[in-house]
């Protein structure tokens, strides 16, 4: 491994907001005087027109929330740009994906959309990169042969054949997946997403995932490992937790089912922090004494500040390594055990 790669792989294995980011979470999903406060400090800090994809990412949102305020200033002409092209692009999405959806369903194949599209039904600013399905396992050679015929191109799929990724000639990303969460039983966890899931809308031919499911989902997408730090899914786990009457203990119950504890009470905590949320007072208490499975650790970032966690993630592989090495069977181990085992005197 170079020291480029040291450096990717340390930077994201730790999930840091800078004081600026977190400012502009404040503007763009508080309201009031802490919002107006927070966009004062913001754009006397930074540069609109030098911002990282994850600050620009959230600049649709901040710009409803700005008019919704009534601020008019030398900066809200430049965002009110940046939402119309938003605005437009996610209308040719949103087309495509209707198309794609009706298509699904007229060969008998259900489907959950989730991501990106499946926000935007809800937060309409929110900017859409991709679109995300969900169907079953039954369903999927039908479902790649109706994509393929209408001009979706499989390009990547994973090797447990669980995802496959589309493209289109107008370059929009279709996810189209077999499972959402891992655990055990498998089947059980696979069918209550569907028996949980509610539809899109009165004329939608595809269903949504559970508030529940969406919460855990936008957790581990936020906090994967090996992927840039995401202010968006902060906002969109913000928004569905104000608009929803969340089961908390369903959420904490499935965190742990699911081997979800960590991305969960990262994003709890921070929205807690950075935007006073609203938590039930035994929820983090609970999620921090749950014990986290290694599978957690090798997956999912940890916060900057947990220098413990963190080393523990890091020291990890090595043991699992070292764990493997111990339990690989070589010539002659069955000898060396019976020369290294502690012999019983003959005196006795």
């Amino acid at each position: 491994m170079n020291d480029a790669q040291r450096n990717h792989n340390f930077q994201y294995d730790r999930y840091q907001l800078t004081p600026a980011q977190k400012l502009l979470l404040r503007a763009t999903l508080l309201q009031g005087q802490p919002a107006l406060a927070a966009w004062e400090q913001w754009k006397a800090d930074v540069d609109i027109e030098k911002l990282e994809e994850a600050s620009y990412s959230l600049l649709p949102q901040l710009c409803q929330n700005l008019l919704a305020h009534q601020v008019e200033d030398a900066h809200t002409a430049r965002l009110k740009g940046i939402y119309r092209r938003n605005w437009y692009a996610n209308q040719l999405q949103a087309k495509s994906l209707k198309s794609t959806l009706s298509k699904l369903a007229e060969a008998g194949i259900d489907s959950i959309v989730f991501g990106d599209a499946a926000h935007n039904v809800y937060l309409s600013d929110r900017p859409v990169s991709n679109a995300h399905l969900l169907i079953r396992q039954d369903k999927l050679d039908l479902a790649v042969k109706i994509l393929t015929a209408h001009n979706w191109q499989a390009s990547t799929q994973s090797s447990d054949q669980l995802s496959i990724q589309f493209q289109n000639q107008q370059q929009h990303r279709l996810y189209v997946q077999t499972r959402l969460f891992w655990g055990f039983p498998q089947a059980e966890i696979d069918e209550q997403v569907w028996q949980d899931a509610m539809a899109a809308g009165a004329t939608s031919t595809a269903f949504l995932l559970s508030p529940t499911a969406q919460i855990l989902e936008v957790c581990s997408r936020t906090f994967w490992k090996a992927r840039e730090p995401s202010l968006q899914g902060l906002a969109d786990a913000f928004l569905l937790i104000q608009k929803n009457e969340l089961n908390w203990r369903q959420l904490v119950n499935q965190a742990q089912q699911y081997r979800m504890i960590l991305p969960v009470r990262n994003t709890l905590s921070l929205l807690e922090q950075i935007l006073h949320l609203s938590i039930p007072s035994w929820v983090m208490p609970t999620l921090t004494q749950l014990p986290l499975m290694p599978e957690e650790l090798l997956t999912y970032q940890v916060l900057a500040e947990d220098w413990q966690l963190w080393m523990r993630s890091q020291f990890l592989p090595l043991q699992q390594q070292w764990m493997h090495i111990r339990s690989r069977s070589f010539p002659g181990k069955r000898a060396l055990k019976t020369l290294l085992a502690p012999r019983i005197s003959a005196i006795k």
